[in-house]
């Protein structure tokens, strides 16, 4: 037992994991698209993002901590609210993909100018990283993980030097307090703007997904969800403020651009394999593993067919993979740039996180003293508030990006519910002929969770 514990992961792994998933696909893709449309009002949708994030983070806290639980977001919200809402969850799990499609696209828009005398396409290098990624991936994710730790530090020093060497050389005509507190962006706009960046700072909400690997994670997980995208916050507006400080929000395509106005050959170089392609790389490895791991859990709980949890020698449930791998290099493969992806996952981001923000109004009524005891001093009342607020922003924030999409991409993503709960009803029907019953089965309480509330009753 006590070789089990010293394996598990502490307070600061937990939030170099959070740190490492949000950093990637945030500051290095995200941030300059919005910068480039939208200026100096990137302040403003940052810190409406961060205040959304914490928002939902709060919600997420005093779940957390009262029933953690590994596949955090099916298990609440199948034993919480209602099997359906586990089914949306799972068939979320569908959509998750466009995340890790992201990052090729965004390691194509940074690795391909390193090498300028070769014909790469952006498509090919973009396909190529995942197909490598697939292939790494097939044989377990334990030195990726080790590697990922080196990446982290490399990711850390390149942002330090990006805000360090470019804080000196911005123009401060450029961010000046009346250039930010009027930056010309209507209400629709900013929201569709926090949206996206809501989604780039929520990637610490991985942690909540391995709380069984966590060390008392009722403690641990709260303090990670919350403690990694207030840090992360923090580096994207220094980094902001340093982009349209330096050149014309307007021009800005790249922050590998705007740092080639204030470091040497050698030094851009080290930030671009530092930075940018470590960031998509650390955040590509949880991500993707994330997503396999939500298809591997939906398949042992009999919403999909039980070879998706089918695992190789190495422990990876490889059908999971091949469909997540493959969801991913087909959208890259489409040459959509990364605007479009980020914006596309957001919406589907945002929309799968709604069972997540309404657990507290559910978690209290089915596990009172779990609450009661938790980790998480919140209030009923308080708690259950801010879960309805939380879940009025994400809807909110979910209409405004859905608007700037095209007609077809939203019509495409609701399609896949849909079709998806058409399949659960006919997978239901079907294995209830084989003497099953999967609804049955999902209603049924969470071990752990029913010890646990037990145990304050003693």
């Amino acid at each position: 037992m006590e070789t089990k514990e010293k394996k598990k992961i502490g307070l600061l792994g937990a939030m170099l994991m959070g740190i490492g998933c949000i950093v990637g696909s945030g500051i290095f893709g995200t941030l300059p698209t919005v910068i480039a449309e939208y200026g100096a009002g990137v302040i403003w949708a940052l810190l409406g993002a961060a205040f959304v994030v914490v928002l939902r983070c709060l919600s997420l806290m005093y779940t957390s901590a009262a029933i953690p639980s590994s596949a955090a977001q099916f298990m609440w919200a199948t034993k919480l609210i209602h099997p359906y809402a586990g089914v949306y969850v799972s068939l979320s799990s569908i959509l998750m993909p466009t995340m890790v499609s992201l990052f090729g696209t965004l390691f194509a828009m940074y690795f391909t100018p390193l090498f300028p005398g070769f014909a790469i396409s952006s498509t090919a290098a973009a396909v190529g990283l995942l197909v490598v990624f697939a292939v790494i991936a097939w044989f377990g994710n334990k030195t990726a993980v080790s590697a990922s730790n080196i990446m982290v530090a490399l990711l850390m020093i390149a942002i330090f030097l990006y805000i360090v060497l470019g804080l000196p050389n911005i123009d401060t005509d450029n961010v000046t307090f009346g250039e930010i507190i009027k930056p010309g962006i209507g209400i629709s706009s900013l929201a569709a703007a926090i949206g996206v960046l809501t989604s780039s700072l929520s990637g610490a909400s991985s942690v909540s997904q391995i709380a069984d690997d966590v060390k008392n994670p009722g403690k641990t997980v709260p303090l990670a969800l919350v403690i990694c995208p207030l840090i992360v916050a923090v580096v994207y507006i220094l980094m902001a403020v340093v982009t349209i400080g330096v050149i014309p929000s307007a021009e800005v395509e790249s922050l590998s651009q705007v740092a080639s106005h204030f470091m040497s050959p050698a030094l851009l170089t080290f930030f671009i394999i530092g930075g940018p392609i470590c960031g998509i790389i650390t955040s590509l490895v949880p991500v993707a593993l994330a997503c396999v791991a939500l298809f591997e859990f939906s398949a042992r709980e009999k919403v999909y067919p039980a070879i998706l949890a089918k695992k190789n020698k190495h422990g990876v449930a490889y059908w999971s993979l091949f469909i997540v791998m493959a969801i991913a290099i087909g959208i890259c493969a489409t040459g959509a740039t990364f605007g479009v992806i980020m914006t596309v996952f957001s919406f589907c981001n945002t929309i799968s996180e709604l069972p997540n923000a309404l657990s507290p109004l559910f978690a209290h009524r089915k596990y009172p003293k779990c609450c009661d005891h938790s980790s998480v001093k919140m209030g009923v009342k308080t708690a259950q508030a801010l879960a309805l607020l939380t879940c009025a922003v994400c809807l909110y924030l979910s209409v405004q990006m859905a608007l700037t999409l095209d007609l077809k991409t939203v019509a495409l993503i609701l399609a896949v519910y849909v079709i998806g709960y058409i399949y659960f009803f006919i997978r239901a029907k079907y294995l209830k002929g084989k003497g099953g019953d999967l609804m049955e089965e999902l209603r049924k309480p969470y071990a752990p969770w029913e010890e646990k509330e037990a145990e304050y009753d003693d």
